[in-house]
């Protein structure tokens, strides 16, 4: 998890945000089980409300909010680098949490 919130981190996301702890939730839970990719909002917005207690629908917004954070503060360069490819648009919450996922996998 030390390598998920210093990646988040050198995003500018910082635990002030409720999606901070959501979205390293998810990861982990991708990281767990790939097979949680293939539809985020039956699979993985539901385990994290479990786990963290809160609504799905309130993961999915702060996840979204967490990234237009990362987005406004590291930009396509930052967030090229998590790719490694280059990125000129916000990704969507589906496709930010597959590369982040990937990203910590190959890096960790």
């Amino acid at each position: 998890m030390q390598l998920i919130y210093e990646t988040l981190r050198s995003l500018g996301l910082t635990s002030k945000y409720q999606g901070y702890q959501q979205l390293a939730e998810a990861t982990k839970i991708v990281l767990e089980n790939d097979n949680f990719m293939l539809n985020v909002t039956k699979n993985i917005y539901p385990e994290v409300a479990f786990r963290l207690k809160v609504t799905s629908q309130s993961v999915e917004r702060n996840i979204r909010t967490a990234i237009e954070v990362c987005w406004r503060q590291s930009g396509p360069e930052g967030f090229s680098k998590i790719a490694g490819c280059k990125i000129t648009r916000i990704p969507t919450n589906a496709e930010f949490i597959d590369m982040f996922a990937f990203y910590i996998k190959t890096h960790s």
